[in-house]
Order: C-alpha cells, then structure tokens, then sequence
C-alpha cells in the first residue's frame, strides 16, 4: 500500500481524469466570453474556491508551437510578466518533473509562489499527436520551504489541453483548481481568477506567434519535453519530495473591498509590446 506524502508520476487515469474535467459541459456558469476566449467557473462540493476553465481556439499557432510555449522556461522569461523566479528542481522519470514558480500580485496582495510536480503525455504518442496533456500539482520539497517575503499557494489541479485542428491551428483549454492560501477573501480569488485568465490566455497565444523565431537563436535544438534525453534535472532523492503540503502562516489580507467591476485594461488587451 502506497504511502500517501509519496510523490508518484501521473499515470493515464490522472491525465484521463484531468481530460473528462476540460470537456465536461454540466454544472459550469460562464463568466467572461469575448475576443474567442470563453472562461466558465464550477462551484465544488469540498471547496468554496471555483474550478476555473478557460476554453480558446487559435487560427495561427499549431497545437505543438502551443506544447513548446507552456513548457519552455527559458522563454516563459520573456512574456510572463508577473513571474518573479522559476527554477526546474529535479525529476520523477523522463514526463515528470518538479518545479518552483513565483509571481507577483497586485498591491496589496503578497507574491505567491508554489513548488509543483508537472506531468505531460501525447496521445497516441509524441510522432503522431492528437492530443497534449500537461497538468501540475503541488507537492513540497526539502530544499524549497516557504519564505517569509512569499505566500506559499497550492495548485490543487492546473493543467492543458491542446489538440490540433489543422497543420497551424488548435484548440486549447486551460483548467484550474488553485488556493492562493493566506486570508484572501474568497470572492477576491474568484474575482481575480476570472479576470486575470483571459489575459494569461492572450499572452500564450502572442508568445506562441514569435516562438519559433526566438527559438532558433536561443538553443533552437534544446526541448527535453519532448526528447527526454537532453534533460538535465537529477532525479529527486529518497525524502526529497512529499504530497503533504508545507504548513504556512496565515496572513491577513483581509483589508480588501469588493467593489463592482474589476478595475484595469479588458484583458484581452494585450500589446505585442508586453511580449
């Protein structure tokens, strides 16, 4: 019987799992639908923080394109704004690799950062893709504790769908389960969550479009996503990793007011400039 802190890669029920979610069509409430991104929330039974779902189709990036951008941490540099550090930490086996991720949040809300396992396959296979999985959640590591400048956050799910409709052109989801943690109000997290997603959507699909000219002046040949061999990372040691996550200090950020409408830019707006 397996020991449940024990970190196991995600094995084809997790990522067939993880597929029934993005294409379930019952109890979702759309909330934003503009500029061909539609995002959906789902009320959960064991939590009062919604499972978002953002669902897009792009007419000029192919589906592998897409699968290169969500996995290049190199060039996630570049277009993700809001990161303030990444580090690939170490690996379970050759599609299972673990990963520290921090990011800025609005004033006054603190950075969060998060210290996930990060699971991808192709289905039927890598040569002949009719489909891309990546799905992330979090787990804890001995050399990553939480910091005192950070909110340590929890992806409970977080992942991708990606499937190609044509040589340059895909459909793509994005699904997530996520708990900020600290005292954030809950409709503060819901709110933000719907906001901040288009934008996050927007920002793929720019990134993708100047992906491949990037790529080939910065170790064009590199992708251990996709040719595992090239992968770096050490494989994570005996105690390293737990499913248990780090406990943490509450922080009161409880001062905030709702108010009606999210102040800022349509998140759709994104200039090439941000990218």
């Amino acid at each position: 019987m397996n020991d449940p802190d024990t970190v196991l890669p995600a094995d084809d029920n997790n990522f067939q799992d993880f597929k029934k979610m993005c294409e379930s069509v019952d109890g979702w409430s759309e909330c934003y639908n503009k500029k061909n991104v539609c995002v959906s929330t789902s009320l959960q039974s064991n939590s009062n923080l919604k499972l978002l779902k953002a669902v897009t189709s792009f007419n000029d990036c192919s589906a592998a394109t897409i699968f290169d951008v969500v996995h290049d941490t190199e060039y996630r540099r570049k277009w993700d704004h809001d990161m303030i550090d990444m580090k690939e930490v170490c690996k379970l086996c050759v599609n299972n690799t673990v990963s520290y991720y921090a990011a800025k949040c609005p004033p006054p809300v603190k950075p969060r950062d998060v210290v996930f396992l990060s699971s991808w396959i192709a289905y039927p296979n890598m040569r002949d893709p009719k489909e891309y999985l990546m799905i992330n959640r979090s787990v804890s590591h001995v050399d990553f504790s939480p910091r005192n400048s950070m909110v340590r956050a929890i992806s409970i799910v977080t992942g991708y769908l990606i499937r190609p409709t044509g040589p340059n052109s895909c459909e793509f989801t994005y699904l997530t389960h996520f708990d900020p943690r600290g005292s954030l109000p809950k409709w503060v997290v819901n709110k933000v969550a719907q906001f901040f997603t288009p934008k996050v959507i927007h920002r793929i699909h720019k990134a993708a479009r100047k992906y491949e000219v990037w790529k080939r002046k910065h170790n064009a040949s590199y992708k251990p996503w996709l040719w595992p061999e090239q992968c770096r990372l050490p494989p994570c040691k005996p105690g390293q990793l737990s499913a248990r996550f780090d406990e943490v200090e509450i922080i009161d950020e409880t001062g905030l007011k709702d108010e009606n409408g999210t102040n800022g830019d349509d998140p759709a707006d994104v200039s090439d400039d941000e990218i």
